[in-house]
């Protein structure tokens, strides 16, 4: 039997039309989340514009930080208290559940966060940026990424 382009494009189109209403909310449609569910990050550099990301997305409510990391101990520590002193007014209790690295490898080495944003010097990104699409992390790059 021959198949025309014509046919294989109405029986595409109403499977299409259809499957949504098969579809529960729990299920991953396209690799997405769901309505419900956060996005956990990791914040790699925290720096100038490493805590101008940071305040931003504390603010999203479909974020939540984890972790964040930076070479400098006075900036890890600070942006690490940010985060928890956030989460701790955000839920009326105290909220110590951000973690701080020295090394971007361990932040990324962890299965429970999602995404990392990358604030570090220019010449750092690339290879952070590789190393954490190897780890299987969506990633949010300031420029330039080469």
């Amino acid at each position: 039997m021959k198949f025309s382009r014509r046919q294989f494009l109405k029986t595409t189109s109403a499977t299409a039309l259809t499957a949504p209403l098969f579809l529960s909310s729990n299920t991953l449609v396209f690799g997405q989340k769901g309505p419900n569910d956060r996005i956990t990050l990791g914040f790699i550099g925290v720096g100038t514009q490493g805590r101008g990301l940071l305040n931003n997305f504390l603010n999203h409510p479909n974020t939540q930080v984890l972790a964040v990391c930076d070479v400098d101990t006075t900036r890890r520590e600070h942006s690490q208290k940010t985060v928890d002193e956030f989460y701790s007014i955000k839920g009326n209790k105290e909220y110590k559940g951000c973690a701080a690295y020295k090394d971007f490898r361990e932040l990324i080495a962890r299965k429970d966060i999602d995404a990392v944003v990358i604030a570090a010097p220019d010449h750092w990104h690339a290879y952070i940026a590789i190393a954490s699409c190897d780890a299987g992390k969506d990633i949010y790059c300031e420029k330039p990424l080469s």
